[in-house]
């Protein structure tokens, strides 16, 4: 009886006053309030306000990442040279190789291709199309990645660029071609000496008198560099591409190659 009274009773109380019973289940700051017409009853929904950005704040941080991006541009852009300048020397060293195959198996350097007309549509010293040709290399191999200079066909870029002190073609005749190399070379500091074939013999001409003379080197193979194609007549009055001051990164306007004996610029 008195176990169903009270049940009945707590029954009673639930029913006639659930905010006494919810107040029991709730936390300290929600009981305030109940049962004063003020309680959860009584309670609205509040919007909580949000606060955007000003226009000032938006441009503080579009000026930060203008900061950030003009400190890491130069970064990422000698990254990218430096990618470049290591792709060039692993192209002219499989260039190399095929050049000393084809020596070996020939019994002589391919010949040099060059044209004399100082027409940047033309081009010159350009790589023995032999070399593909005979399977020595593959084309992918052959394309400058710092020449975007157009050819005869209209289409941009060119190959790297082989000279040699031998017999070659020059305007599509028959030609021998010659190569100035540093008289100190490979230091490549000092003035430069001219190498030539003539008649089966090689000579040297150097500040006005010719002898006979073995050059230190028989080819050079090379890119034009970063600061792109100087041209026939440039090339020629630089004696590119053996002296160092000619050479990338000593001068900025030079030229990365590599020479028979295996030495290249930096």
């Amino acid at each position: 009886m008195h176990t169903a009274s009270a049940h009945r009773t707590s029954g009673y109380f639930a029913d006639a006053c659930p905010e006494a019973c919810l107040a029991e289940h709730l936390p300290p700051p929600f009981r305030r309030g109940l049962g004063g017409g003020t309680g959860l009853r009584g309670t609205r929904p509040q919007c909580i306000a949000t606060r955007g950005f000003t226009l000032i704040e938006l441009l503080v941080v579009v000026a930060v990442i203008a900061i950030l991006a003009g400190m890491l541009m130069p970064v990422f852009a000698r990254a990218s040279l430096r990618a470049r300048v290591t792709t060039v020397h692993s192209d002219l060293r499989q260039i190399g190789m095929a050049i000393e195959m084809y020596e070996q198996d020939c019994g002589g350097l391919p010949p040099v291709r060059s044209c004399c007309t100082g027409s940047a549509q033309w081009d010159y010293y350009e790589m023995p199309r032999e070399l593909v040709s005979m399977r020595y290399l593959g084309t992918s191999r052959m394309h400058d990645p710092f020449n975007p200079t157009r050819g005869e066909d209209g289409q941009p870029g060119r190959a790297y660029k082989y000279v040699a002190v031998g017999w070659g073609y020059s305007a599509g005749n028959p030609a021998y071609f010659t190569m100035w190399i540093p008289r100190d070379y490979p230091r490549c500091e000092e003035d430069a000496i001219m190498y030539y074939k003539y008649d089966g013999r090689t000579y040297a001409y150097d500040k006005g008198k010719t002898y006979p003379g073995d050059p230190p080197i028989s080819w050079a193979v090379w890119s034009v560099g970063p600061s792109g194609d100087p041209g026939l007549e440039e090339t020629g009055n630089r004696m590119l591409p053996v002296p160092r001051r000619q050479w990338y990164p000593h001068n900025r306007g030079g030229v990365i190659a590599r020479f028979s004996d295996g030495g290249k610029s930096p």
